[in-house]
């Protein structure tokens, strides 16, 4: 799991194929083949909306003189959620499998910062039942959390179940090998190096 994921994830790949509806501000000539609904028209005119993947909105740096982002209705789903303090109860991953990386991406975009003020509120405010879930939560159970959460949080939640399993063996002494750290080990050997070493300097041989 990596909020910035690298060049050939498979879960980046997929965030950067969603389109985004962009509204169109200039006449742009020759550029009507952007618009999938209406293939008969050459030019893009003002106020066109336009779908557009998000690679090539990265690519165009749209929210300039040319295109201006629209929020998608995901965001403003979740925002009244968000102000009432109740996102625990929305099933996050049925609206967006990617919500938070989607968002991510997005959040250059919105001139308005309103999506990464939702993104941030939103993982505030479902952490503490991210963290109980996982605590409660079997792994025959873990289905259930499919709709309910994101990528980012199914990953989080499972990290989160393996962590709290490994916590209840150390507290019941059934994986008690605790071993020293490769670190500590090179000291101890060096320090028993050193006081040997100090020991036939002060013992000299007779």
């Amino acid at each position: 799991m990596n909020y910035f994921p690298h060049y050939y994830s498979i879960e980046d790949i997929f965030v950067t194929q969603e389109k985004v509806e962009c509204k169109v501000n200039t006449r742009l000539q020759r550029m009507g083949f952007l618009d999938a609904g209406d293939s008969q028209t050459d030019h893009l005119e003002p106020g066109r909306i336009v779908n557009l993947p998000l690679w090539y909105i990265k690519e165009l740096k749209v929210n300039n003189a040319y295109f201006t982002i629209c929020i998608p209705e995901i965001y403003k789903n979740v925002h009244k959620a968000v102000c009432e303090a109740e996102t625990t109860h929305i099933e996050l991953g049925r609206l967006h499998p990617y919500f938070y990386e989607f968002g991510r991406y997005l959040t250059p975009y919105d001139s308005n910062h309103v999506i990464g003020r939702i993104i941030f509120e939103t993982l505030r405010q479902r952490v503490r039942h991210l963290l109980d879930i996982s605590k409660n939560d079997d792994q025959s159970r873990s289905s259930t959390t499919e709709h309910r959460l994101d990528n980012i949080e199914a990953n989080l939640h499972i990290a989160g179940m393996k962590t709290n399993a490994q916590y209840i063996k150390w507290l019941q002494m059934s994986n008690n090998n605790i071993c020293i750290s490769q670190l500590v080990e090179e000291h101890q050997r060096k320090r028993l190096r050193v006081d040997h070493t100090d020991r036939q300097i002060e013992s000299p041989p007779q």
